[in-house]
């Protein structure tokens, strides 16, 4: 993946109890860049909106929406597919000596993923938080990964029984007749 212009730090480090709430829109260069490196026709618009909690007595939670206009190539017929993503994420950070006191998020450690769990914390590096990898991996997640144009179909299958003259078998077929 291509190196991602988009960045936006928070500073985590004096939430308070009401915690903090950020507004994120991408300008066109960053769209630009996220348009190339997951190969989108466009990126019309990004946008975010995080909100950030203590969690605990090191971490933080953070919950966010991100919307975006895009548009894909669809498998079938390479024709512009556009959407609308609105996706809810949830993530939480914890500084690294604190993921190593929990046995479930020791990276040694056997991983088991539970569909209804949440996701192990993130390392919190630092007193800030870079929204820009966020927000690139979270609208990866929901992108569509087979976009298809409105009656794109593939062609229909050859129905069984049929003889296929193109088929490699179609000669091996000839040979045991003989």
């Amino acid at each position: 993946m291509t190196e991602l212009s988009l960045t936006r730090n928070i500073d985590v480090s004096h939430l308070g109890n009401a915690g903090v709430k950020q507004h994120i829109v991408a300008s066109a260069a960053e769209r630009q860049s996220l348009q190339t490196a997951f190969d989108l026709l466009g990126l019309v618009s990004l946008e975010a909106d995080v909100e950030l909690k203590p969690w605990g007595p090191k971490g933080v939670k953070v919950d966010g929406r991100l919307r975006a206009e895009v548009v894909q190539a669809c498998v079938v017929t390479l024709q512009p597919v556009p959407a609308h993503i609105d996706h809810r994420f949830s993530l939480s950070f914890l500084p690294p000596d604190a993921i190593a006191e929990d046995p479930r998020t020791v990276a040694e450690a056997e991983v088991i993923v539970i569909y209804d769990e949440e996701d192990p914390p993130e390392p919190l590096e630092g007193h800030s938080i870079d929204f820009g990898p966020i927000l690139a991996e979270q609208l990866a997640l929901a992108l569509d990964p087979y976009p298809r144009a409105p009656g794109a179909s593939l062609q229909d299958p050859v129905e069984e029984g049929a003889e296929n003259a193109a088929s490699p078998f179609a000669a091996l077929s000839k040979l045991r007749d003989k």
